[in-house]
C-alpha cells in the first residue's frame, strides 16, 4: 500500500472499514453531524443497503420474465435477508462493517477501491478499531490516487480526516500503539525461535 507523508505512526492493519464516495456537491448537500450517534450511523450507511435491494428487486423481475420458479426463490431469499437485517442491534451492525487492509494514523487513512473517483470527491468512512468503543464516522478529503500496485482495476486513494473529534483521534492513536506493541512482541517471539 502506497503511503502519503502523514504526521503520526502509520501502520498497515486490517479492520472493520466501510466507506461512502461522495462528490463535491453531495457532500455540501449533506453534512454530517458534529457528533453522530449510533442510530444515525445505522441510518447513513444502510442506505447503501436499501440502494441494493431496490437493484436486487430489479434484477428479480428481469429474471421473472425467463423463469418465475428462480425469481420466487430469489424474492423469497431476499425477504429474509431483509428480515434478519431489521433485527440487527448496534453492536451487530458495528460486527457486519466489512474487514479491510488499510494504512492507517491519527491524521489519515489509506484504502484500496474499486470506484472510480476524482481529487475533489469526499469520502464518508465508518471505522471501528476498538471493540468495545462506537465506530468513528468522518468525512475524509482525498489527498492522492494512485493506481493499484497488482495492476487489477482500481486504485488506492489517501485520504485526511476533516475535523475529527479528540475522542476518536485517542480511539485511533490507542488502536496504533496497541498494534505496534502486538507487532513488536510477534517480531521478538520470531526472532527468538531464529535463535533457538
Amino acid at each position: 500500500m502506497r503511503k502519503d507523508q502523514r504526521s503520526y505512526y502509520r501502520i498497515d492493519v486490517i479492520m472493520p472499514c466501510s466507506y461512502r464516495i461522495l462528490t463535491l456537491q453531495e457532500a455540501e448537500q449533506t453534512l454530517l453531524p458534529t457528533s453522530p450517534d449510533s442510530k444515525y450511523i445505522e441510518e447513513y450507511f444502510m442506505e447503501n443497503l436499501t440502494q441494493l435491494d431496490e437493484q436486487i428487486n430489479e434484477v428479480i423481475s428481469h429474471i421473472n420474465q425467463k423463469s418465475s420458479l428462480l425469481a420466487t426463490a430469489l424474492t423469497a431469499m431476499n425477504s429474509k435477508i431483509n428480515f434478519m437485517l431489521q433485527t440487527i442491534d448496534e453492536k451487530q451492525l458495528a460486527r457486519a462493517i466489512p474487514q479491510r487492509l488499510v494504512n492507517l494514523s491519527g491524521s489519515g487513512i489509506a484504502i484500496d477501491i474499486e470506484e472510480e473517483v476524482q481529487m475533489t470527491d469526499k469520502i464518508d468512512l465508518l471505522i471501528k478499531p476498538l471493540a468495545n468503543e462506537s465506530p468513528i464516522l468522518v468525512r475524509c478529503d482525498i489527498v492522492n490516487i494512485s493506481p493499484l500496485t497488482d495492476g487489477s482495476p482500481g486504485s488506492t486513494i489517501s485520504l485526511s480526516y476533516q475535523a475529527l473529534a479528540e475522542d476518536d483521534r485517542r480511539k485511533l492513536v490507542y488502536f496504533i500503539q496497541a498494534k505496534e506493541i502486538e507487532f513488536a512482541q510477534k517480531k521478538r517471539q520470531q526472532e527468538q525461535k531464529t535463535r533457538s
